[in-house]
């Protein structure tokens, strides 16, 4: 723990919560221990703290999340070989930059609303829950302690994907989806084919607005109402949302950052309508 400690003295203030969420959870699980298979990994976030599970099974996981509002949980990767301290380094630079830092891999979150499910896929090894909102101060939440620890051991038994009824892909800058799609419950198979990390945003259209009148908005939510979404996913990554969206017409919009640019993902052409009845 002298390489946390040793962190610590670096960064006074806001960046002690991330050392606390780490030391939170230095404990390695028994692998040898059989856990008993979730059905879900439910998380709940409030100002300043996740409750979470230390570990969970591998495989597809319902990752569901309950809040109070103005938060964006993602689950991250990281190599079985980070240590204590590079976990902590690594919410610090989640911090700072537009992007997910070296060596993390996003593997998606729930994106809009109070509470929320997406499906995603976890491998054994290490994980990091965390806030990736920013708040008036301009600091991600997971500076003020909004991250948790997760071990993903191996599973006994593994466990299918989801059935998709609509495949979607992200790539850069575009999605690649159906035109039309029905009304009702659905499952959305979402896969990240570009380089960057991507999320997906819906909102329905309210009625009598144009994609023109969303595109020259200001606040877009002038002429959308936001339903559901998946927070950012990294390359290569697949990742499942249910839906269940009434007939309308629907925006799909990603505001993930070019790192090159500094411009939001929709600004580079990343949006496209789409009608559901």
């Amino acid at each position: 723990m002298r390489e946390i400690a040793n962190i610590a003295s670096l960064h006074r203030g806001r960046r002690l919560a991330l050392l606390a969420v780490v030391a939170a959870g230095c404990a390695r699980p028994d692998r040898g221990t059989r856990l008993e298979a979730p059905a879900d990994l439910l998380v709940s976030v409030r100002a300043g703290q996740v409750t979470a599970p230390d570990s969970i099974e591998a495989g597809w996981t319902r990752f569901r999340v309950e809040e109070d509002g103005g938060h964006i949980l993602v689950v991250f990767r990281l190599p079985d070989t980070a240590s204590d301290a590079d976990v902590a380094s690594f919410l610090v630079a989640l911090d700072t930059t537009k992007v997910t830092p070296a060596p993390g891999l996003a593997l998606g979150g729930t994106e809009i609303g109070d509470t929320g499910t997406v499906l995603i896929a976890l491998a054994p090894g290490r994980h990091v829950i965390a806030c990736v909102v920013r708040g008036a101060d301009g600091h991600r939440h997971v500076s003020a302690g909004e991250a948790r620890p997760l071990w993903v051991v191996p599973a006994g038994a593994p466990r299918a994907a989801p059935a998709a009824t609509m495949d979607l892909a992200l790539g850069d800058f575009a999605f690649v989806a159906p035109e039309r799609w029905p009304a009702g419950p659905a499952m959305l198979r979402l896969e990240n084919r570009g380089r960057q990390d991507h999320q997906l945003r819906v909102g329905r259209l309210r009625d009598g607005a144009t994609l023109g009148q969303w595109m020259k908005a200001d606040d877009p939510s002038d002429y959308e109402v936001p339903l559901v979404g998946m927070a950012r996913i990294g390359p290569g990554v697949v990742a499942y949302l249910p839906v269940d969206l009434p007939p309308g017409n629907y925006v799909l919009s990603c505001l993930v950052a070019d790192p090159g640019s500094g411009r939001q993902h929709v600004e580079l052409g990343m949006f496209r309508m789409v009608r559901v009845d």
